[in-house]
């Protein structure tokens, strides 16, 4: 299911896991995104910024990606 996010960049994973349940509001610069399936684009946008692309990267590049990490549970 999409839903919306917010993306922001904390300085450790302590401040990002303090952040869960109520987001970064104004404490962090931050860009809201909408209609996002949360378990496949994280390994799609790091893809692309891996090797810059108009197309998508093919389904197996996506299948073999290296998932990060949760520093919470989603």
């Amino acid at each position: 299911m999409a839903h919306d996010i917010v993306f922001f960049l904390a300085a450790d994973d302590e401040t990002a896991a303090a952040t869960s349940l109520r987001g970064p509001g104004e404490a962090f610069e931050s860009v809201t995104c909408r209609f996002i399936e949360p378990d496949s684009v994280i390994a799609e946008w790091d893809m692309y910024f891996e090797e810059p692309s108009a197309e998508a990267p093919p389904v197996e590049q996506l299948l073999g990606w290296a998932w990060p990490e949760w520093v919470t549970a989603p």
